[in-house]
């Protein structure tokens, strides 16, 4: 299973993919690295996930957008 590491915009619903991997140890060091980038104010949060399919990756996205209750889910 895929692990994809994205940046999850908060004011708008377009999201930026970083990168896709199939070794959990590489995404996970990609998501702390673009955590550590970010500064106070972006407009982005950044989250890795793991997703058989594109539309399971699109709703666990929309799980991030509403628990954050966020206009764009």
């Amino acid at each position: 299973m895929p692990y994809y590491v994205y940046a999850i915009h908060t004011d708008s619903n377009i999201n930026r993919l970083y990168d896709s991997f199939d070794d959990f140890d590489d995404a996970v060091k990609l998501e702390e690295e673009m955590k550590r980038g970010r500064c106070s104010g972006d407009n982005y949060l950044v989250y890795m996930m793991h997703a058989d399919n594109d539309a399971l990756l699109k709703g666990k996205i929309n799980d991030i957008r509403k628990e954050n209750d966020w206009p764009y889910k």
